[in-house]
């Protein structure tokens, strides 16, 4: 997910979730704590040890750590910043739970499952102790309906994507699936009385396609014929570029631009029918055919806006691929480099937009029984259980959730005197703004096995005063979410409580393609062979970062990691090539037409016009692009300006397209390269850059549709080096995270997910007797079990246990139990 922080952590306090009060309550508290010090580092202090070794006032059943924030949301179905995850994964428990050590999924909600040999369906079995923090058993139903509700379009959970591995999620999410409410007569044109395309019967699912009438967004005039080009665009005029209103088609520079008189622009027109597929606007599309009056033209459907109004008819056409709970046979994969077929334009069948109806039914989750859940995926999803213990994919129950909907009151559902949840801990107090505590869920099945009872988790969001506070001794952890101040970083480094760990997060800077001079694929590796990325590390960031020529993070898991070892050690990285080489720079700027030349005791891009560096206010970011702006002056003579902006402004500037350069971040929503390499593709929702490329696309679902591990990654491999080569992106580093930790902490380990559970912990009274004696970060209080090798779920529903260790393979299993008819 993106990352606004400047240290790492989804969205964590990137200026759209963070509070906006002055924490002088907190830092009040601090100051008197510790003295009026200045500084959380104002002391030269030879201690082993940052701050107190004393652990004063509290129990040891009771730990305390800041979390940086005031959470945006405790619903773990609309949680997507990490001030919000961090409590969601004390509040809730998912299927899956992440061990401490290594972070691999053990059992939570599930103690067993099965899945196809190809990772497409997958059966788990429940948990029969599971509890409610009111007593009521955890049920497969709680599961299923949470996953629906994170989809539903009117939920608007930003988390949705997460979930778009489910069969048909994200045409479901994106309100592109429906189903029929009666029978209906389809018709071959919008009006009444036209001739019949066809009977649909009731609840027959449809596949949206556009709506009729629409209204005509630009000025460009309808064209004669439809382009025969995949790949189309609709900008608005850039009044700062000097460009035009266009519409552009792939990669070509002979757009198609607004006409004088403004065209069709603001009419109401209606869709006579669709023409070839295409990515419009990166989302899958198609172009229309549409008329005004007597007039016709074709125009792409991102050119073209709904109008208020539900009323009108929809295109639609049939939907087939419903959950079956069955392995599919799956088609070979697309060689490698080779682009997906174009397809046949769809059947247009018009019904009234009256007719359509919401059926989560079509999406690829469903309870058995009480205890048995079953899923089937759009793709193979190796790393399918490593998503099933993130915060969207957690229960949450039906009956509490609608009664405050019901009253149009949704968030209170979450509020301590209402919420009901399943995981170890339950909610205790919410002071806003300043901390929430929590307690010991009295139900939970593992609860005895729990060490720390209560937990106090703080809002302060300045560093200074957590660091104060931690020196002190009033939290027991910095916390995951709190960035040590980089000008203290070089006293913390020596202390014994000071951790650092790599973190599955890249920060990187983002292309605008449709803009010059950035459009030029030559400009934009220039610019990436202009940066020394370990001097920015040594002397910006200090934080011992690793220099990124790519995208996916060196230490990913689920094979990843292995390869990109393997690569370097036989000399093969293929991405060594686009490491710091700043003459290589100035030689593809002088074939891109600006010729660099010696200027003094420097050099200067003849005819290059002015960059700008967009970035989020952060004085991290201002360090970064300062730097940036430095080694571009000083490698290439090239000129940036930077432009700062709070989060969300700069978020609306850049869906706009209005920057050449800003910056972001990524971290892993799952230990998989896929997360990172699907922000590349063309109908990605996260690709702001504009550049949208046929082969990589091909790759990536090629990569995706590979069931066999190892190909599946050297495919991953194989679309990560085509990004790169297409440059849209430019890395800068992998993260890592540090973190303070008091020494009396049992079962702190530094992760890549940077994910640490309070049930993981206790506290050693007598730490100071057991130094050297113990290793604090295998003492975990709680580790849950490891889940059995699973199933193979066979193409009739029967499952082959696995065999049992060291002996032969068993006869196949029974069929599995009756199930309902898939569909709606």
């Amino acid at each position: 997910m993106a990352d606004g922080d400047w240290y790492g952590g989804r969205t964590v306090l990137d200026g759209a979730h963070a509070s906006l009060y002055s924490g002088e309550m907190r830092l009040g508290r601090a100051l008197v704590t510790f003295g009026l010090c200045a500084s959380a580092a104002c002391t030269d202090d030879a201690s082993p040890y940052f701050g107190t070794t004393e652990r004063r006032l509290r129990d040891t059943k009771t730990f305390q750590v800041n979390n940086a924030g005031e959470p945006e949301y405790l619903d773990p179905g609309m949680a997507h910043d990490t001030v919000s995850s961090v409590l969601a994964h004390h509040l809730f428990e998912g299927l899956t739970v992440y061990h401490p050590a290594d972070l691999r999924p053990v059992q939570g909600g599930a103690i067993a499952w099965d899945q196809s040999a190809d990772s497409t369906v997958f059966r788990f079995h429940l948990r029969p102790d599971a509890r409610w923090s009111d007593g009521k058993t955890v049920s497969a139903r709680d599961y299923e309906y949470a996953w629906r509700r994170v989809l539903r379009p009117r939920t608007a959970s930003q988390a949705a994507p997460n979930l778009y591995v489910l069969l048909n999620a994200e045409l479901f999410n994106r309100g592109k699936l429906k189903v029929l409410l009666d029978d209906i007569t389809a018709l071959r044109e919008p009006r009444a009385g036209a001739a019949a395309a066809g009977k649909l019967e009731k609840g027959a699912p449809v596949r949206i396609l556009a709506r009729s009438p629409l209204t005509v967004a630009a000025a460009v005039a309808p064209l004669a014929a439809p382009v025969g080009k995949r790949l189309v665009s609709w900008s608005p005029a850039d009044a700062r570029a000097r460009t035009p209103e266009r519409i552009t088609f792939g990669s070509e520079h002979d757009p198609v631009v607004a006409s004088a008189d403004g065209a069709w622009k603001g009419a109401t027109v209606d869709v006579l029918a669709l023409g070839p597929p295409i990515d419009c606007n990166g989302t899958a599309a198609h172009w229309l055919l549409v008329q005004r009056g007597s007039d016709k033209g074709w125009l792409p459907a991102c050119a073209l806006t709904e109008p208020r109004s539900s009323d009108g008819f929809v295109v639609v056409s049939r939907h087939a691929r419903l959950p079956t709970y069955r392995p599919r046979a799956t088609a070979t994969p697309p060689p490698l480099g080779q682009a997906p077929e174009t397809e046949a334009p769809a059947e247009a069948l018009f019904v009234p937009a009256r007719a359509l109806g919401e059926d989560a039914s079509v999406l690829g989750v469903r309870a058995v029984d009480e205890l048995t859940l079953e899923v089937e995926l759009e793709r193979p999803a190796p790393y399918f259980t490593d998503l099933t213990s993130t915060t969207p994919m957690m229960p949450v129950r039906q009956d509490v959730v609608e009664r405050f909907e019901a009253r149009g009151e949704t968030e209170l559902w979450v509020r301590p005197e209402n919420i009901v949840c399943n995981g170890p801990y339950i909610l205790d107090e919410w002071k806003f703004r300043y901390e929430i505590s929590v307690v010991r869920q009295p139900h939970y099945w593992n609860r005895d096995a729990l060490q720390i009872h209560r937990a106090v988790f703080l809002a302060v969001e300045e560093a200074n005063a957590a660091l104060n506070l931690y020196k002190g001794g009033d939290i027991d952890s910095i916390g995951d979410n709190t960035s040590l101040p980089l000008e203290y970083m070089k006293f913390l480094r020596p202390k014994k409580d000071f951790h650092r760990y790599f973190f599955n997060s890249t920060y990187w800077y983002e292309f605008n393609t449709k803009k010059p001079p950035v459009d030029d694929v030559r400009v934009r590796h220039a610019l990436n062979l202009a940066i020394d990325k370990q001097q920015l590390i040594d002397r910006v960031t200090r934080a011992d970062q690793l220099p990124a020529t790519h995208f996916v993070p060196d230490f990913v898991g689920l094979g990843y990691a292995d390869r990109a070892a393997a690569d370097k050690a036989a000399g093969k990285d293929p991405f060594a090539q686009f490491g710091f080489d700043p003459d290589k720079g100035r030689k593809l700027l002088g074939e891109a037409g600006y010729p660099v030349v010696r200027d003094g005791d420097g050099w200067r891009a003849q005819g290059f016009p002015g960059l700008e560096i967009l970035y989020n206010t952060g004085e991290g970011h201002k360090s970064i692009a300062i730097a940036i702006q430095d080694m571009w002056k000083r490698h290439l003579g090239v000129s940036a300006s930077l432009r700062n902006e709070e989060w969300r402004v700069m978020l609306k500037n850049v869906r706009d397209g209005n920057f050449h350069v800003v910056r972001f971040a990524w971290v892993g929503d799952y230990n998989h390269p896929h997360t990172w390499l699907e922000t590349f593709a063309s109908q990605s929702p996260q690709n702001y850059t504009g550049w949208a490329d046929g082969a990589f696309d091909a790759l990536l679902a090629s990569a995706a549709a590979t069931s066999d591990p190892a190909l599946s990654i050297e495919r991953y491999r194989q679309a990560e080096l085509r990004a790169v080569e297409g440059m849209p992106k430019m890395p800068l580093y992998f993260y890592t995270r540090s973190i303070l930790v008091k020494p009396w902490v049992r079962g702190f380990v530094g992760n890549t997910r940077n994910i640490h559970i309070v049930k993981w912990f206790s506290i050693d009274p007598d730490w100071e007797k057991n130094v050297g004696k113990t290793d604090p970060s295998k003492e975990f209080a709680v580790v849950e079990p490891d889940f059995p090798s699973h199933g193979v779920i066979q193409p009739d529903g029967s499952v082959t246990p696995p065999p049992p260790p060291g002996g032969a393979a068993p006869p196949p299993a029974s069929a599995a139990p009756s199930s309902p008819p898939a569909g709606p």
